[in-house]
């Protein structure tokens, strides 16, 4: 599919104490036939990730979240890195174990989409390594794969 079939799904965010910072925010969908595929890694959309298919409804010409039809299995990870020569270092690793990452407008702010067939419990690994040092923090925000025990 080509960019042009895309579309824009508004996500409304529940705000506290100011964070996160906006009141919406747009994941990118394929339309599909059952929904819409979300082909986009989530940086503050709580329960959602790369691959889910979800409802949504037309308001004033936008299209707006209403639910998750079928999860898609990929977890969604938050990572702020308090040293910015570790953000692409990062970004590299665990693309390097099959994740996709999507860079923020805060240059040290970055999501990380896990896909099914990936091990999740590699990529916390890594991460858990990197925050024990100092480097950076992350928020589990729509796990979806197994137990520790499993793959995916």
């Amino acid at each position: 599919m080509t960019k042009d079939e895309h579309v824009k799904i508004a996500f409304r965010l529940l705000q506290q104490d100011g964070y996160p910072p906006a009141e919406w925010e747009g994941l990118w969908a394929l339309p599909q036939p059952e929904g819409y595929l979300i082909d986009s890694v989530p940086f503050y959309a709580r329960l959602i990730s790369c691959g889910d298919v979800v409802c949504a409804t037309e308001i004033n010409g936008d299209l707006v979240f209403d639910s998750v039809k079928t999860p898609g299995g990929h977890s969604t990870i938050r990572v702020i890195s308090y040293l910015s020569e570790l953000v692409s270092e990062v970004r590299s690793r665990v693309e390097g174990l099959g994740c996709s990452t999507e860079l923020s407008h805060v240059a040290t702010f970055f999501s990380i989409g896990v896909p099914p067939r990936v091990n999740y419990w590699n990529i916390v690994d890594l991460l858990d390594m990197y925050a024990e040092r100092g480097g950076l923090d992350y928020e589990e925000s729509s796990i979806q794969h197994d137990e520790r025990s499993g793959d995916g």
